[in-house]
């Protein structure tokens, strides 16, 4: 499949733009903070929280598609009620300005990144203090234990929600919707983050209760630190569990791929289409992160079909066509031992199955049945790539070509909704997908009589 790609130079004068507002935004909200509280008067005590922020920032992981973070508003939570309501602000400000020098913004000489973050991160923090200074009693000490935690869960929360939001807004604006989409497992992702606020809170108040003195470095502080370091494991097992399913998927599409040549990079461009549409439609992040799966194993069956069936060129006789379509039953027999994938692979076999209840389903759904929202979205963004492709048994369509066989089909092979959004999706893209050649419609027609991507794609 060719494509031919619009120039989009304002990228990077957004970019610019971005960057040098959200600094300058950055280093006004900590000028402001030190400016009312200063820095704190507790100099050791503060140190040693910043080099466990700095600790964990530079560790960071990746949890979901292009969000790194750590466990530092655990960290912010506990500085903040150790330090009290008179330096909170100021403390917890420098703390995160300080702690965005990350070793590989240096390495890779990246500039947008840190001032982008620079601006997040002071504001979040800024906001996870002022919490803490309105809600939290003039001495924590005497407070009880819930009254804190609560405190604690509420400024994690203010700070955390702020933070995802901004990120969710410059990426959209400076790089568009195709890296904005909603994050998956979101909902669990911030009920974590308000757990490690509650958790610091619990750590601030166990220091400021028993904590013998406040020195830099008397055994409360070790413990407290060591606590803040180990919460940085459940970050690092989610990133590590993401890694090893990303890896796996892409194991299995290249052994799909090392078999039929033809196919190569059509997973992948099916995952993007796919994806596309689904942040066309608003679909959930969770929903998009299954059907970016789906896509990627939606063709596996295709390892229990001869060789020889995938490469033959011209049409399929009835036996052959019948085979074909028992790709998507032998996804079951491939995956079926696999829990994590048992609903992808549900989506996955339905690709196949029409919007009238038509078309030919996996082992999981009967004719007749209207199949599943990502199943939809999947169908459409698998017939587009492959009429846009060439194949063995037939050359590639136009992009416009595609477009009128998706809306012939609308309706009873294809939900019509999603069809039209998929084309204007499309057109609004930039992109042009396809052959160059326009055909008349006899050709056209003749093609999409003969066209072998109904059973073979």
């Amino acid at each position: 499949m060719a494509y031919y790609e619009t120039p989009y130079p304002l990228q990077i004068k957004r970019k610019r733009l971005y960057g040098a507002l959200l600094a300058f935004w950055g280093i006004g909200i900590t000028a402001g903070a030190l400016a009312l509280q200063g820095v704190p008067t507790q100099l050791g005590l503060w140190l040693a929280f910043v080099v466990a922020f700095v600790a964990l920032e530079i560790s960071a992981v990746e949890v979901n598609d292009r969000m790194v973070t750590s466990p530092v508003i655990a960290v912010m939570v506990t500085a903040g009620i150790v330090l009290g309501r008179d330096e909170v602000i100021g403390g917890i400000v420098l703390m995160a300005a300080l702690g965005l020098a990350q070793p590989r913004d240096f390495v890779e000489r990246r500039i947008f990144q840190p001032a982008v973050n620079l601006g997040i991160v002071t504001t979040s923090a800024a906001l996870t203090a002022l919490v803490l200074f309105v809600l939290l009693p003039e001495d924590a000490a005497s407070a009880g234990i819930v009254r804190i935690v609560v405190i604690g869960a509420i400024a994690a929360a203010a700070g955390d929600f702020t933070s995802l939001l901004m990120t969710r807004v410059v990426v959209r604006q400076v790089f568009g919707s195709k890296l904005a989409g909603p994050w998956s497992n979101l909902g669990q992702i911030l009920i974590g983050f308000v757990g490690l606020g509650a958790m610091g809170a619990f750590l601030g108040y166990a220091y400021v209760r028993y904590a013998v003195d406040h020195e830099a470095f008397n055994a409360m502080l070790l413990l407290v630190i060591a606590t803040l370091l180990i919460s940085h494991l459940f970050f690092a097992s989610l990133g590590r569990l993401r890694v090893a399913r990303e890896s796996m998927l892409a194991t299995l599409v290249k052994t799909l791929e090392a078999k039929d040549l033809y196919t190569r990079g059509h997973t992948e461009r099916v995952a993007i289409f796919a994806v596309q549409l689904a942040q066309e439609l608003k679909l959930s992040g969770d929903m998009q992160e299954r059907i970016r799966h789906s896509a990627l194993i939606h063709d596996l069956g295709k390892l229990a079909v001869p060789r020889e069936l995938l490469k033959k060129r011209g049409r399929l006789t009835a036996g052959e066509t019948s085979t074909m379509r028992g790709h998507v039953h032998h996804i079951d027999d491939l995956l079926d031992d696999v829990d994590w994938l048992h609903p992808l692979v549900r989506i996955a076999s339905d690709h196949h199955a029409h919007y009238d209840g038509g078309g030919y389903h996996g082992s999981h759904s009967d004719h007749g049945e209207t199949p599943s929202v990502e199943s939809r979205v999947l169908a459409i963004a698998d017939a587009f790539d492959a009429m846009t492709s060439n194949r063995p048994y037939r050359m590639a369509l136009t992009q416009e070509e595609a477009f009128r066989e998706l809306r012939n089909g609308s309706g009873t092979q294809f939900d019509p909704d999603m069809a039209e959004s998929f084309i204007a999706m499309i057109k609004r893209g930039g992109l042009t997908y396809g052959a160059m050649v326009r055909m008349t419609d006899e050709e056209a027609r003749q093609l999409a009589e003969e066209r072998g991507w109904v059973f073979r794609d």
